[in-house]
């Protein structure tokens, strides 16, 4: 189940991203069907960078013998570490997405912002805790591609959209 949660927490952490890379670094134009296409591009490429790490798991299972309930604990250890970041971050993304405007922005530059910064560095301590804790060279492996592909997928639609012209920038101050 922990898996499962894990898988989840970065399919909605990439649409996420998707949604960020479709804003740009201006929120002051209403491009909503933009935005929900970019959060379907953040899952789809999380997806595909998720993959190799699916791989490792399938791989360490069916030919170590490795078994299941050990990268669950890892997974849970994870989760332990992650878990308090991700019920900040999804309560300001709810306060985001039902006050009002001035509350949203709030939310957006005191907790989101923050948050968003210390993004990489959460995931990697997450990861380096489940590694250390669960000591297994497959489950290492398992764990660099995944934390490689919850933070390659900004980066990666973020130049998407500059080579196609479509990141919106904010315009300069005279």
């Amino acid at each position: 189940m922990s898996l499962v949660i894990l898988f989840l927490l970065g399919l909605l952490d990439a649409a996420s991203c998707g949604f960020r890379s479709a804003q740009g670094r201006s929120g002051l134009v209403n491009h909503s069907a933009e935005d929900r296409a970019g959060m379907l591009r953040g899952a789809v490429v999380f997806v595909l960078l998720a993959f190799p790490a699916l791989v490792v798991l399938g791989l360490d299972l069916r030919v170590r013998g490795q078994g299941v309930d050990a990268y669950a604990t890892a997974a849970g250890v994870f989760l332990l570490v992650i878990a308090p970041f991700a019920a900040v971050v999804l309560l300001a993304l709810a306060a985001y997405g039902i006050l009002r405007w001035e509350l949203r922005y709030l939310a957006s530059a005191m907790i989101l912002g923050p948050c968003i910064f210390l993004r990489p560095y959460v995931v990697a301590a997450a990861a380096v805790v489940a590694v250390a804790r669960a000591g297994e060279a497959g489950m290492t492996i398992a764990a660099v591609f995944a934390v490689a592909a919850v933070l390659a997928v900004e980066p990666i639609l973020d130049v998407r959209s500059r080579i196609r012209g479509e990141l919106h920038e904010r315009p300069a101050a005279r």
